[in-house]
């Protein structure tokens, strides 16, 4: 086996993988212990009965509440990188995810309270997130780049297994610390970002645009200082003429033209348009109650299945990656959707009969769950957010995206904070999925009339088939022009994108 290439860029991309940990782990284990008897004590309602519930209203807000923290974080990363830089950036959203988290873990009964540290918490995600795909972007060389952006929903998928699996081996428990132990888990990763990063280099990129040159060739002889005949002022060079063409095009930048421009507004519906696709099928339904929903409809070990479902996600990402640009992206997508669209509307057919269902039933609707999710992160999870970024090119490619990012955590709260009402105060239970059914023709319609495939296309192509007005179901017929390949800016932008960083490419 030969060695390892770039070991330094590797390790701090590691270290920025932290943030795609502290994403996916809070995904999972707030759903958990949701469904964990000393919770519903705790923050629930006592019955007629005597036995306890949280009702849809506070589970809707419980749950929902960070996704309200994430989006203002995602969109405050920006100007935070822009001031403070990456370095400063990651310890601001550290900072924030451990009070968000030990707010959470100090009360036992105060639901205001884990709502505010739900909410705090989501800032610090929300700026995590957006920064730690920019930072890797622009340390990653091309050729290890596109490798190391699309092992971040690997990680993602990763640390939602350790949350699986932590619930599991605490849900048995008496005490508080059933539900204490999963939320001061996620201390772990804010923690080890404040204490190792004074050893991370700064971004080459943010140093040279604020005139740093001593400390942005320093930053990059870090980076590469396995390679002993490395010379940074080949990359310095780069670095300094990208900005400036930047600065150039940022120049012919305006807001109002996303509206009254046709090319732009249909960049926008079309960049924002993949992001609400991605949402609106139901996905979050299974992310953030899957606990709940598994212990709902009678299965035996709603944990346990939890964590086989999260395994079998990992497998099918970790494919995905692999197959990246190798299948058409239209076909692809039609065929997933549909696949998720039958699979939803089974589930809400077996919930047909009564909102009780039979363990038989509870079987077969988790049999359709794993269906759904598997469809998903095989084609949407991925490919959601890389349609997003390609989609916004040109001159106001910055605020297309920002527009994008506000669309999606807008998306995803609407759907977490109504699926409790619909599932219970509406008491459709499984019949919720009749609900999602319908709303995959959104994704369907999108995918027929506005996914077009631009594997191998350089942004300055897809700017043109948007100037010139071409069907998106044409573009794979357009002869391809010669040219810069820009493979490499569009993996960067992908992921930066996805949580609302800046979309600045490193050269």
């Amino acid at each position: 086996m030969g060695k390892l290439k770039y070991p330094y860029i590797w390790l701090f991309c590691a270290f920025a993988a932290l943030g795609a940990c502290q994403y996916g782990y809070d995904g999972v284990y707030f759903s958990g212990i949701q469904a964990m008897s000393t919770f519903v004590h705790h923050f629930g309602t006592q019955q007629f009965d005597g036995t306890y519930a949280i009702s849809a209203s506070d589970l809707s807000i419980m749950s929902s509440m960070i996704n309200v923290g994430e989006l203002v974080g995602s969109l405050g990363a920006a100007p935070l990188n822009d001031f403070l830089g990456r370095k400063g950036a990651f310890l601001v959203s550290a900072i924030t995810a451990i009070i968000g988290t030990v707010l959470q873990i100090v009360t036992d009964h105060d639901k205001g309270i884990v709502i505010g540290g739900r909410v705090v918490l989501g800032l610090g995600v929300g700026i995590f997130s957006s920064t730690s795909p920019l930072y890797i972007g622009e340390i990653a060389p091309t050729e290890i780049r596109g490798p190391l952006l699309g092992c971040w929903q690997l990680t993602i998928s990763l640390a939602q297994i350790i949350a699986a699996v932590i619930n599991r081996g605490t849900e048995s428990l008496e005490t508080t610390a059933s539900y204490r132990v999963p939320t001061a888990v996620q201390l772990i990763f804010p923690l080890l970002v404040v204490s190792l990063l004074y050893w991370v280099p700064e971004s080459p990129r943010w140093l040279m645009r604020r005139s740093k040159q001593t400390r942005c060739k320093a930053a990059l002889n870090l980076l590469h200082k396995d390679d002993k005949t490395y010379n940074s002022q080949a990359d310095m060079i780069n670095i300094e003429s990208s900005l400036a063409a930047e600065a150039e095009q940022q120049s012919q930048s305006r807001w109002k033209d996303l509206i009254t421009d046709p090319v732009e507004r249909r960049k926008v519906i079309y960049s924002a348009g993949a992001l609400i696709a991605q949402q609106v099928n139901g996905i979050q339904w299974f992310y953030y109650f899957g606990t709940v929903f598994s212990q709902a409809i009678g299965l035996d070990d709603p944990f346990l299945m939890s964590i086989i479902v999260f395994t079998i996600q990992v497998v099918t990402v970790f494919v995905a990656v692999l197959c990246a640009n190798k299948i058409p992206r239209r076909p692809l997508l039609l065929t997933t959707t549909l696949m998720m669209m039958i699979s939803i509307f089974i589930v809400g057919c077996l919930g047909i009969p009564g909102s009780e269902v039979s363990k038989t039933s509870g079987k077969v609707i988790i049999s359709f769950v794993i269906i759904e999710i598997t469809a998903f992160n095989f084609a949407w999870g991925p490919l959601g957010w890389t349609i997003a970024s390609e989609m916004a090119v040109g001159r106001n490619r910055n605020k297309i995206y920002a527009i994008a990012v506000a669309c999606f955590w807008v998306t995803v709260w609407v759907t977490v904070f109504t699926l409790p009402y619909l599932y219970y105060s509406a008491n459709l239970g499984p019949k919720t999925g009749f609900v999602y059914t319908g709303l995959c023709f959104i994704t369907l319609a999108y995918v027929w009339f506005c996914v077009g495939e631009v594997t191998g296309r350089s942004m300055e192509e897809i700017e043109g088939f948007f100037r010139d007005g071409v069907p998106a179901r044409q573009w794979s017929r357009q002869p391809k022009h010669s040219g810069m390949d820009s493979g490499s800016v569009d993996e960067v932008v992908v992921e930066k994108a996805k949580f609302g960083g800046e979309v600045k490419e490193t050269a």
